[in-house]
């Protein structure tokens, strides 16, 4: 007898300046969506844990000390093989900052207060491209 795997949950680094805003959306991921979470507060400390361990995703604001959310996108993506799901999360609004934030790297440019539930649709569905979708017929 043969039993679809599931694949492993996903791993998501939130980086976030707003000790708050990182604990709730930290907590939503891990508790409400079963996904494995790591946190920190500055851009620079982000783009070492990415590069030290790549996530599946990473939710990033822009406006971050030390290393700014457009720069940490350009670095992982020069320097990683497979970029993870990068999903800017920020209270730049408007068509020009969103523009930077996607020539930097960023998959997805999300307005605070951004909705967790689609936080959680677009990691569900990076995680389903990457691993399949779990059945087999």
């Amino acid at each position: 007898m043969h039993f679809p795997s599931n694949p492993p949950p996903a791993r998501v680094l939130v980086i976030e300046d707003n000790q708050d805003t990182a604990d709730s959306i930290a907590r939503f991921l891990r508790v409400g969506c079963g996904f494995e979470v790591r946190t920190t507060l500055d851009g620079e400390k982000g783009l070492k844990l990415a590069l030290a361990d790549p996530p599946d995703a990473i939710v990033c604001d822009i406006g971050l000390p030390r290393l700014n959310g457009l720069k940490v996108a350009r670095e992982l993506t020069d320097s990683l093989t497979t970029k993870p799901l990068l999903i800017a999360v920020t209270a730049y609004g408007g068509t020009y900052p969103e523009e930077m934030a996607r020539e930097a790297g960023f998959d997805h440019y999300l307005v605070k207060p951004a909705d967790p539930f689609r936080i959680e649709g677009l990691i569900q569905g990076h995680v389903q491209h990457k691993f399949g979708d779990g059945e087999t017929n």
